[in-house]
């Protein structure tokens, strides 16, 4: 294997390098970077040395890198197993064969069930799990654990928590009880802070830092360095050319790491560190890339090193983070913006002479790209003309995709739901008015939409049952939104580490007391505005926009309207369907 792609290795998801239990490697300690987790879990854990029944809970989700912050601690004595706290990483497994995970993590936390939780006993343990697994735990002991199913509650650690809300929890953290509780939840500090101007990346731009910057202890540049110059196929290797690209090019590191929190946004994802580095790899060597293949010298040589180019593979591949960033592909929005430019480079009537007079001004990988095919022409000439179209229609891909790196992202919707999901956490709900308004709307439309032959809107009227050729059955109801009396505005301006990624609304009928929840993501946020534009949802749509479905169904079944009948064929007439004094059904001719 080559040494530069065997360096980058250590960032695949299933290398043994990517993940830290109680030991922290030097591959380990090199791509650590420290954020606000590192300082909230500090806080705790000095905070637990003060009691001597202490619980730690290190929370979040499979492969989000709790282990490894414990063992970065544990490297800088911040935390010293068997002295100070005993450590219990894996509480997903057992010992014993036949020991279900719940049954030794119920051993492990004995000492902190309410019969021994105000004993004399000793006993600080930090606890990394899965929020999972904790769910499990605490829906099988509830009864045996009442005082850490209540903090655990209290604390949210299973719901989406906005901004102001942690604020107020770290002003009641203080525990004047003869034991401390305390945790860190990964899935509420994401990879990137919410401020009033967008979103701060740093620490995404640190983590790819790591990987091509040019620090003595990169491993990864280093290799690149004394052994990928020497290369004698350096030329013609696609991996080469990726990593060099992303070292010497900071507007295209810019761009990979806005593409990928677009993605991460959009997507409401929140990915471990771990996957961010296999992200990486992935755009850097990728899947298809093949050793074997940059020996040759053929027009497989020329096709290979095209797609796997980084552009190319961040768009057109559908694994992991990669399936999310595809959905970012500037040949792949829906105003198809790019279609004119494609047309326009297909019509070109001499193809190499575009590459070297257009092309090479863009990025000089069009010049190797134009020496390969003077070279495929020469020796391979009828190989070449089988794939001719083939090569053009990817060069021409890989050229749209790399002007778009140089243009400023110009999306109004996804900045707009940035704004709105920062005035939410911030506790201010009255900058939220169109979004509140949106949701509301879309109740009326979201079964089809109601009018007469005048096209008037019927306001106040739901579509309730299937709708045929003739008829439609619809209650009449008024929504309101429901504001939060709890709610705390913060001042305007700081950055949040700590936030929810959705906005939760909650609305309720007029004269009607119970209040119907909904969470709103970027994904059902964008879909609502298609349907407050016309677009009528299908089957299809409401599955999978099934939050919003089910949320307007549980506003229909608070209704106690009557039903009432929309005739299309006789000129709009409305009958209300009701019950005489014998308990039979009867229309009644709606004035």
């Amino acid at each position: 294997m080559c040494q530069f792609v065997e360096a980058m290795e250590g960032l695949k998801s299933s290398s043994n390098l990517s993940v830290a239990n109680e030991k922290f490697s030097e591959f380990n300690e090199y791509m650590h970077i420290p954020s606000k987790m590192d300082t909230r879990l500090k806080g705790i854990i000095e905070a637990a040395k003060g009691k001597s029944k202490s619980l730690v809970l290190v929370c979040g989700n499979s492969g989000d890198g709790k282990s490894h912050l414990i063992a970065n601690f544990i490297e800088q004595g911040i935390v010293v197993p068997d002295e100070e706290f005993d450590v219990y990483i894996d509480a997903t497994s057992s010992d014993r064969k036949g020991m279900r995970a719940n049954e030794k993590l119920r051993a492990k936390l004995d000492e902190f069930s309410d019969a021994k939780l105000t004993d004399s006993v000793a006993c600080r343990l930090i606890v990394a799990i899965n929020l999972g697994v904790l769910n499990d735990f605490i829906k099988n002991y509830e009864k045996e654990y009442t005082v850490l199913k209540k903090y655990i509650d209290e604390q949210g650690l299973f719901d989406n928590i906005p901004a102001w809300k942690y604020k107020l929890m770290e002003q009641d953290s203080e525990q004047k009880s003869t034991y401390y509780l305390g945790h860190v939840d990964f899935t509420s500090f994401h990879r990137y802070e919410l401020g009033v101007n967008g979103t701060d990346t740093s620490f995404i731009n640190g983590l790819l830092e790591k990987v091509v910057g040019p620090a003595p202890e990169n491993l990864i540049f280093n290799t690149f360095s004394t052994t990928c110059k020497s290369c004698p196929m350096v030329t013609n290797c696609p991996v080469c050319w990726n990593y060099r690209e992303l070292v010497e090019n900071k507007k295209m590191r810019g761009y990979v790491v806005d593409t990928l929190i677009r993605a991460i946004i959009k997507g409401n994802l929140s990915p471990s560190v771990r996957e961010i580095n296999d992200f990486f790899y992935e755009i850097i060597i990728g899947r298809t890339f093949e050793e074997s293949e940059i020996m040759k010298k053929s027009v497989n040589r020329l096709v290979h090193f095209i797609q796997n180019s980084t552009l190319n593979l961040m768009f057109e591949s559908r694994d992991g983070l990669l399936q999310y960033t595809s959905k970012e592909d500037v040949l792949g929005t829906a105003e198809r913006k790019c279609d004119k430019q494609l047309i326009a480079l297909n019509l070109k009537p001499d193809f190499e002479k575009w590459l070297l007079e257009e092309a090479v001004l863009v990025s000089q990988i069009y010049m190797q790209i134009y020496n390969n095919i003077l070279f495929c022409k020469s020796n391979s000439a009828k190989q070449y003309k089988e794939k001719e179209q083939e090569i053009k229609q990817a060069v021409y891909k890989l050229f749209i995709r790399m002007q778009a790196t140089a243009e400023e992202i110009q999306d109004v919707k996804y900045k707009r739901f940035l704004e709105l999901l920062y005035y939410y956490n911030a506790g201010k709900e009255n900058k939220c008015k169109d979004v509140i308004q949106l949701i509301k709307e879309c109740v009326y439309l979201w079964n089809g939409r109601l009018g007469d032959k005048s096209g008037s809107n019927i306001k106040t009227g739901v579509i309730v049952g299937r709708s045929s050729a003739r008829y439609y059955l619809y209650k009449k109801m008024e929504i309101s939104f429901a504001e939060n009396s709890n709610v705390v505005s913060l001042n305007e301006g700081e950055e949040f580490p700590n936030f929810s990624s959705v906005m939760r609304f909650g609305f309720k009928l007029k004269d009607k007391d119970k209040i119907v929840t909904l969470d709103v993501d970027y994904e059902l946020y964008s879909f609502l505005l298609e349907v407050k534009a016309g677009y009528v949802p299908t089957n299809s749509d409401k599955k999978k926009n099934v939050k919003y479905d089910t949320f307007v169904r549980k506003i229909i079944a608070e209704s106690d309207s009557d039903t009432y009948v929309y005739s299309r064929i006789e000129d709009g007439k409305t009958y209300r369907i009701t019950k005489d004094d014998f308990g039979d059904y009867k229309f009644d001719y709606e004035v």
